[in-house]
C-alpha cells in the first residue's frame, strides 16, 4: 500500500511538474502576444499625438493633410486594440509613454520647414517603419488567434502609410531644397 501510494504521489508529482512546465511555455508565448499589445499601444499614441500636433503646427499642406489621416486612421486602429486587450486582460498604458512624451517634446521644438522635415522623417517614416516590422513579426508569430488576425488585418494599412509617408518625405524634402535655391 506504502508503495502504490509513493507511486500514486509520485505521478502527481511529475504530471503537475509537466503541466506546469508546459503553462510557464503558454505563458510565456502569451507574454509575447501582451507584449506586442503593449507596444502597438505605444506606436499608436506616437502617430496620434505626434499627427495631432502636425495638423496644427505643419507648414505644408500635404504634411497637414497626411497627419489628419494618420489621426483618424490610427484613432480607429487604436479603439480596435484597446477592445482586443481589454478582451485579453491585457493592461495598455493609460497615458502617453516616456519615449512617446520624449518624440513629441522633441517635434514641438521645431517649426516651419524644419517641422515638417522631422514630422516626415520621424513619424510618417521611421515611425512606420517600425510598425511595420512589429506587425509584420506579430502577424506571423503571435500564438494568440485574435492577436496574430488583428497584426494581419492592420499591417496593409501601416505598409501603405509607410509608401505615402516615403512620398511625403520626398515632397517635403524637394519643397525645402526649391525654398534653398530661392535663397
Amino acid at each position: 500500500m506504502e508503495i502504490t501510494m509513493l507511486k500514486l504521489k509520485t505521478a502527481v508529482l511529475a504530471a503537475a511538474l509537466a503541466f506546469g512546465a508546459g503553462s510557464a511555455g503558454a505563458a510565456d508565448l502569451a507574454r509575447k502576444d501582451a507584449s506586442f499589445l503593449q507596444d502597438a499601444a505605444e506606436s499608436g499614441q506616437l502617430e496620434i499625438s505626434a499627427s495631432q500636433l502636425a495638423e496644427r503646427n505643419a507648414s505644408h499642406p500635404d504634411v497637414k493633410s497626411f497627419a489628419k489621416m494618420m489621426v483618424a486612421d490610427h484613432t480607429a486602429v487604436d479603439s480596435e486594440l484597446k477592445a482586443l486587450a481589454s478582451r485579453k486582460g491585457v493592461e495598455l498604458p493609460s497615458e502617453p509613454t516616456r519615449k512617446v512624451r520624449s518624440a513629441v517634446n522633441d517635434l514641438q521644438k521645431k517649426n516651419g520647414a524644419d517641422f515638417d522635415k522631422e514630422y516626415a522623417e520621424e513619424i510618417a517614416v521611421d515611425a512606420h517603419e517600425d510598425a511595420v516590422k512589429l506587425f509584420e513579426k506579430a502577424a506571423k508569430d503571435a500564438e494568440d488567434a485574435e492577436v496574430k488576425a488583428f497584426a494581419a488585418k492592420v499591417l496593409p494599412n501601416l505598409q501603405q502609410h509607410l509608401a505615402k509617408g516615403k512620398e511625403l518625405q520626398s515632397l517635403v524634402k524637394s519643397t525645402r531644397d526649391n525654398a534653398q535655391m530661392k535663397r
